[in-house]
């Protein structure tokens, strides 16, 4: 039997924790959500230059404002900066790829089958929802929809477990797992898939821990197996990519 309803934990976005708006332009809160919600949904691409002086033109804000945003941004590993060039959209190299999917097999899988033995008849409708509105956004061909939905269903499920060291955590390897698809992504790959979560949120229903471990082991392997880590560099017959026409 599933127990009663708990208050929620909803997840937190980056730009809602709490502050309050400031008259006279955006917080640096709404800015680095904004700035943040563009690099995991792909709007902007990994090692794309980041200029403050851009940057403060499109949000009407002084440098300093962007500069403590990028700081903030490249603590949660989603920015380098690099001195004497600037701010880019980290770019994690393939062995950094292999080291957050390990990690996130490490983690998830605790906590999931932690989640189990606390999970709440609410808990299951929450995740079940979103499940759903990946399905639909599925049907509707959203790529960023499916992507966004995908992250929060994994985080959520997280933040559910109760461990909030290791719900952050999974926020960042979520956050730069994004990054890795946006580079790594093997043409026609769907990396993360909703029937996949909805065995998890099923097992977790049933509180079988061990088995919604299980699902969450393959479902993360599965997402590794549709981005091409290979470091090995791919031969090209230039004969015949250049052949002249005729």
């Amino acid at each position: 039997m599933l127990r009663e309803p708990r208050a929620s934990k909803t997840a937190v976005s980056p730009s809602q924790d709490g502050k309050t708006k400031k008259r006279g332009g955006p917080t640096d809160e709404h800015i680095h959500g904004e700035i943040y919600s563009a690099i995991i949904n792909h709007q902007i691409r990994p090692a794309t230059p980041l200029q403050e002086d851009a940057l403060a033109t499109a949000f009407g804000v002084s440098r300093t404002i962007i500069r403590k945003v990028l700081q903030r941004l490249s603590h949660e590993k989603l920015v380098d900066l690099i001195p004497n060039k600037g701010a880019f959209v980290a770019k994690p190299s393939i062995e950094e790829a292999r080291q957050v999917f390990e990690a996130r097999r490490g983690v998830e899988c605790i906590l999931a089958e932690k989640l189990a033995s606390t999970i709440t008849k609410e808990d299951v409708d929450r995740l079940t929802a979103m499940v759903s509105a990946e399905a639909e956004a599925v049907e509707q061909d959203s790529k960023q929809r499916r992507l966004q939905l995908s992250g929060d269903f994994h985080r959520e499920l997280a933040s559910l477990a109760g461990n909030e060291v290791l719900r952050d955590f999974v926020h960042e390897l979520v956050s730069r797992t994004s990054l890795i698809i946006a580079l790594y992504e093997s043409p026609g790959a769907v990396p993360c898939s909703y029937s996949e979560h909805k065995e998890i949120v099923d097992a977790l229903k049933r509180r079988d821990g061990k088995k919604a471990a299980q699902y969450m082991d393959h479902h993360l392997r599965h997402i590794e197996a549709q981005i091409d880590l290979s470091d090995h560099p791919v031969r090209v017959d230039f004969k015949t990519l250049f052949k002249p026409l005729g």
